[in-house]
């Protein structure tokens, strides 16, 4: 389960929207420099979202969907609907995760300092996508949509990032995160907004009475 959270976070990266001039002729690095553009001047956005998280060792997949919201700096939070509800909240100290049909609780107190950081900082608006990733296109771009790789420059955990950027306002539609073991997280985003003042009461998270409560060891 924190495997497939901190993909989803790494899937978050780059999310920003505004409306742009259609570009022509750009090279990978000059997308990846208006990514980074757009996601510095956005403070929060929310959206709704389907995930797909492939397991290469089962052959299976599966499907979930929902409502993710972020606020810089440091704050998250992941609302799934289905297959069935769960929740992941990080508020700037820690990451909780809220299992409502297990009655369950994991607290990672050091979710912010793990060694995620070449993916978290840039979420978190400190990172460089050109100093983080080395950048290129990938096959799959069309007439509407850049295909870019990403690939972590630093020790990482996962080996590749793509993402399908839109070419006329260059929003982040779709990712993929692949981790070590070749099992791929695709996150497909809808009803994108940005800048809208989400609330920092939004992002705390009151641990239910009665519910078993498991802290993550330190990193």
């Amino acid at each position: 389960m924190q495997t497939r959270i901190r993909l989803s976070i790494v899937a978050l990266l780059a999310l920003g929207a505004g409306p742009h001039a259609a570009a022509k002729d750009m090279t990978a690095d000059q997308v990846a420099d208006k990514l980074q553009k757009i996601y510095e001047q956005t403070k929060d956005f929310k959206a709704a979202f389907v995930q797909e998280y492939h397991s290469k060792a089962l052959g299976s997949t599966k499907t979930s969907s929902g409502f993710v919201y972020v606020k810089k700096p440091g704050l998250m939070r992941w609302d799934y609907k289905t297959p069935r509800p769960k929740f992941f909240v990080a508020d700037g100290k820690a990451l909780f995760i809220y299992d409502p049909d297990l009655e369950q609780v994991m607290v990672d107190r050091s979710f912010s300092g793990s060694d995620l950081s070449t993916a978290v900082t840039f979420l978190w608006g400190k990172g460089k996508l050109r100093q983080e990733f080395k950048v290129s296109f990938a096959e799959g771009g069309d007439a509407q949509h850049y295909l870019l790789e990403l690939t972590p420059k630093s020790r990482a955990r996962f080996n590749k990032l793509w993402f399908k950027v839109e070419r006329k306002t260059f929003r982040v539609v779709e990712t993929v995160v692949e981790d070590p073991g070749g099992n791929t997280n695709t996150i497909r985003f809808s009803k994108m907004t940005t800048n809208v003042g989400l609330k920092d009461e939004s992002f705390k998270f009151q641990i239910p009475d009665g519910v078993d409560v498991i802290e993550a060891p330190d990193r």
